[in-house]
């Protein structure tokens, strides 16, 4: 086993003495991931509160189609980061029993339980849009298992889902779509399908081994870009090009496309459609748009200008929930406004966004943890104690081993 010291990366914050900026600045965050998660949310606000025409690359007009899609997967490839900066690489945790991954599964389990609960809660608030929480917790209770991988078999995987899983959720959306025609299940929605687990298991991957580039690479966030970009250019430009003529030519056609057609098909890039296209572009912009974020931070100037975009990125469950509560609220004191296109004309992307921003940068600066993450993380401890008792009374004498790191509301290892 490995006793060399981590070389912190680009972009990552070592201990200093402490000062008010400390403050505003936990010690051993990355401010580059925080910057990209709070990308991450203000283009779902943007997704959410803007009709935003469909993308169209020559036509700058439409740039704001960006959002749509991408910005969910950033928030899940980030997601991955955060775990692989929580959690140590397999070799470099203790030799000996199966108690150091029990105890990691159990953590991530317990914290996955506890983020589906408040997805679930959400999903019953009248608002259209479909909750991505369900989705996001799975991505924990899969992370079990891909923690355990070295870096090269992450990126490895996530080529491979990325490949194969687009045909299995267009499958089954076919299946389910004749059983319950314009009628998703409601298990469904508990799962978060919109975002099918099955796919996102590329995204959690690829995640997991970035943010162990960043940590352990000092030249992380160049390959990141390098990777991002070659991704981005081969699902949009190759796939996404396939798939995209192929769902026109098929689109307005009397008979059902046949089995060739409607496997070409599935390499299509549209936002949401989990085509191959969409895995390697959108997934390939989420790292991209990571390694961008890493470089810019790198920059104390610039890091301390995207300081309320990173202060939205450091409690990312806290700005999520707040804006479908106040979007639910707000809805509802606008008589007949029920439908999201109604209320995207009340133009409400700017006061959503300044606000959520306003109330997130004055909650760092007198409180410092978000108040969902705070809930989550107290939540899953208990309910993984608890667990750790009950096991405890079948093994009343296990080893002491090192514990492993910790997640703030996808923070990055343990905050002063």
């Amino acid at each position: 086993m490995s006793s060399e010291p981590i070389t912190p990366a680009v972009g990552w914050r070592t201990p200093r003495s402490r000062s008010p900026a400390s403050r505003l600045e936990p010690l051993q965050r990355m401010p580059g991931v925080d910057l990209a998660r709070g990308v991450a949310l203000v283009g779902m606000f943007a997704a959410h509160l803007v009709a935003t025409p469909a993308l169209r690359w020559s036509d700058p007009q439409t740039w704001t189609g960006l959002a749509v899609g991408r910005s969910s997967i950033l928030f899940a490839t980030l997601a991955g980061v955060s775990l692989s900066l929580a959690f140590a690489e397999p070799r470099r945790l203790p030799e000996g029993p199966d108690v150091p991954r029990a105890s990691t599964t159990v953590r991530l389990l317990s914290r996955a339980a506890t983020i589906w609960v408040v997805g679930a809660i959400l999903v019953l608030v009248e608002v259209p849009v479909i909750v991505i929480l369900p989705a996001y917790a799975m991505l924990f209770a899969y992370a079990v298992v891909l923690i355990r991988f070295r870096t090269r078999t992450l990126f490895m995987l996530a080529v491979a889902f990325a490949l194969v899983a687009p045909f299995i959720v267009t499958a089954i959306d076919r299946y389910v779509a004749v059983l319950q025609p314009g009628h998703p299940s409601e298990l469904f929605n508990l799962l978060g399908w919109n975002y099918p687990f099955v796919l996102w298991v590329a995204f959690a991957a690829a995640g997991i081994g970035a943010g162990r580039l960043l940590r352990e690479c000092g030249q992380g966030a160049v390959v990141l870009l390098l990777l991002g970009t070659g991704s981005a250019v081969i699902g949009y430009v190759g796939f996404g090009t396939i798939g995209d003529r192929a769902l026109a030519q098929s689109t307005g056609q009397a008979e059902t496309p046949g089995m060739g057609m409607w496997l070409l098909t599935v390499f299509q890039d549209t936002p949401h459609a989990s085509g191959v296209g969409e895995a390697f572009g959108s997934g390939g912009f989420a790292l991209a748009m990571l390694a961008v974020s890493v470089l810019v931070c790198s920059t104390p100037t610039l890091r301390w200008l995207m300081w309320p975009v990173r202060a939205v990125g450091a409690m990312p469950l806290t700005a999520y929930v707040a804006h479908l509560v106040i979007w639910a609220g707000w809805m509802h004191t606008q008589s007949g406004t029920v439908t999201g296109q109604d209320f995207r004309a009340l133009q409400p992307f700017w006061p959503m966004t300044i606000g959520v921003t306003i109330g997130c940068m004055l909650w760092t600066v007198t409180v410092g943890r978000g108040p969902i993450e705070a809930f989550v993380a107290r939540a899953a401890s208990a309910l993984a104690g608890c667990i750790s008792k009950i096991a405890q009374r079948r093994h009343p004498d296990p080893p002491t081993l090192r514990e492993p790191g910790t997640i703030e509301g996808d923070s990055e290892g343990r905050a002063a």
